[in-house]
């Protein structure tokens, strides 16, 4: 085909790829957020209603994670992938059961997200001497890792070769194997 055509079919596949990435977070009542500014930094909380382009009101639920219905804007607002099946302007309680009921607080702390916002606070907690403790292990485990690479480079360590697991067929019943017939005495050699 001519050029211009291998170009022009070219973008179109581009721009059906955009098309078919697309958004999965959306501004929606329902939405579970991560507050990212102010004096709730860190807390969850959920969409109740959409005030404007610029803002949302939101409320935790209270109990679970403390914070209370107020309007926000959405640059403090870091959108997650979960979301609680509530209506629009839902009472409190309201909010409380489908965040139990959709296990939404199980769900955000398996996340990667909720595990490395738990890494980094407790980094951030830790003493002077836990630093130093961990500062160094890893000097150890450096130590390790170099002595180990320079034993593979000498050739005076082989690296154990890298086993991969798969799925092993259920074996089925071996039948029990014919019993063997005795042999004959050999003759003693004289």
């Amino acid at each position: 085909p001519p050029p211009c055509r291998v170009a022009c079919l070219r973008r179109s596949l581009i721009g059906r790829r955009r098309e078919a990435m697309g958004f999965t977070r959306f501004v929606e009542v329902g939405r579970v957020c991560l507050i990212n500014y102010g004096p709730d930094t860190g807390k969850l909380c959920t969409i109740i209603d959409i005030v404007d382009g610029n803002k949302a009101l939101v409320e935790g639920p209270v109990e679970l994670t403390g914070v209370t219905r107020q309007i926000i804007n959405y640059k403090r607002l870091a959108l997650t992938d979960l979301k609680a099946a509530i209506p629009k302007n839902a009472r409190q309680k309201t909010v409380k059961a489908a965040w139990e009921k959709g296990k939404i607080q199980e769900k955000w702390d398996n996340t990667a997200w909720a595990k490395k916002l738990a890494a980094k606070k407790k980094r951030a907690n830790l003493t002077d001497f836990e630093r130093f403790q961990l500062m160094v292990a890893r000097k150890q485990r450096s130590a390790l890792v170099t002595e180990k690479l320079k034993a593979i480079q000498d050739g005076s360590l082989v690296p154990a070769p890298r086993v991969f697991k798969t799925k092993k067929a259920p074996e089925p019943a071996a039948a029990e194997p014919p019993a063997a017939e005795p042999e004959p005495a050999a003759a003693a050699d004289y």
